[in-house]
């Protein structure tokens, strides 16, 4: 019994030993490392052995952090190593480790220039603007800084909106998104200032109060409309036989405020003046004391009662009484 003891004794040691060999760890760190944006484990900046496959992939998910910001280096010593593999319940003992001692880590990345986010950016403005290319000027006096992104090139793409979607003159704010993999990753506010040209109807000479328009007093010129909040008219023929409301000024821009449909019937005028009240149908004469186009109230004296009423004009000649 004693003999087969001193027998098996150096099979079992020769196991013990062969064991404790098989599960040495051997960590080579690399000097460099270059990766994508993500939590770092020590598989991705060592080359790890061990004989035992549980114990490899043990040791190679121990997460050592996150990637630096884009342009940074992160440095990762042995000692942290050392900590980390320790919180992982490894037995130190059981690690050696290559002749680097420290890792230093970048994220991969690239760079989109401002010039690139103001263009996306103006071509949206482009395609979306009810207005022809030939009447806008867009402008952009804000440089805008590059951007660098953890990412590849094709895992970038950018979407762009616009904050006040109802303005197309004027200060525009556009929304630039930037998406990597689909997901938010920024968002970058740009500015353009957009001015318009029109070609609209302005006097070709000084207009007088209640000068009836004619096509010798307008013509068409190429102006700026950017500030103009008021509507202009862009035909000659629109005006013609209008009224000015007020003096107006060559090469000023027309606007509906400036101008009204020239009277039917003017102050002094007689007028048929029509009263209908239930069954009740009058026709009398009356003298108008105001002028009035189509459709406006206006006051007529009654040349019989004396009375003044108010009537709407109805044509040149005709005034209905309003009750």
């Amino acid at each position: 019994m004693k003999l087969l003891y001193l027998i098996l004794l150096p099979a079992t040691i020769i196991f013990i030993v062969h064991t404790a060999v098989a599960e040495i760890i051997k960590i080579d760190l690399k000097e460099k490392v270059t990766l994508p944006e993500k939590q770092i484990v020590l598989g991705d900046i060592a080359s790890i052995s061990c004989n035992n496959p549980f114990l490899l992939e043990r040791v190679g998910n121990v997460l050592l952090g996150n990637t630096p910001w884009p342009g940074n280096v992160r440095k990762i010593e042995r000692d942290l190593l050392g900590v980390r593999l320790m919180d992982e319940g490894i037995d130190l003992n059981e690690v050696t480790y290559g002749s680097t001692t420290v890792s230093f880590v970048s994220v991969e990345s690239m760079t989109i220039t401002g010039n690139e986010i103001v263009r996306v950016a103006k071509e949206y403005l482009l395609s979306n603007l009810p207005r022809s290319e030939d009447e806008i000027i867009i402008e952009s006096d804000r440089a805008m800084q590059d951007k660098l992104l953890p990412a590849n090139k094709e895992d970038v793409r950018m979407e762009v909106t616009q904050v006040e979607t109802n303005k197309d003159k004027g200060n525009i704010q556009l929304i630039v998104r930037i998406l990597i993999h689909d997901k938010l990753f920024m968002k970058v506010p740009v500015f353009f200032n957009i001015r318009v040209f029109e070609n609209i109807v302005t006097p070709s000479k000084k207009i007088d109060r209640n000068d009836i328009l004619t096509l010798d007093d307008l013509v068409i010129s190429r102006m700026e409309t950017t500030k103009l909040s008021r509507t202009t008219f862009r035909k000659v023929e629109d005006l013609v036989g209008k009224r000015a409301l007020r003096s107006i000024l060559p090469n000023t821009p027309i606007t509906p405020e400036l101008v009204d449909n020239s009277p039917a019937i003017k102050k002094g005028d007689l007028v048929k003046v029509f009263v209908h009240a239930g069954n009740l149908h009058v026709v009398t004469k009356g003298v108008a004391k105001e002028d009035g186009c189509v459709g406006k109230i206006i006051r007529v004296k009654n040349i019989d009662s004396n009375k003044e009423l108010y009537g709407e004009v109805e044509d040149s000649t005709t005034v209905k009484i309003v009750f």
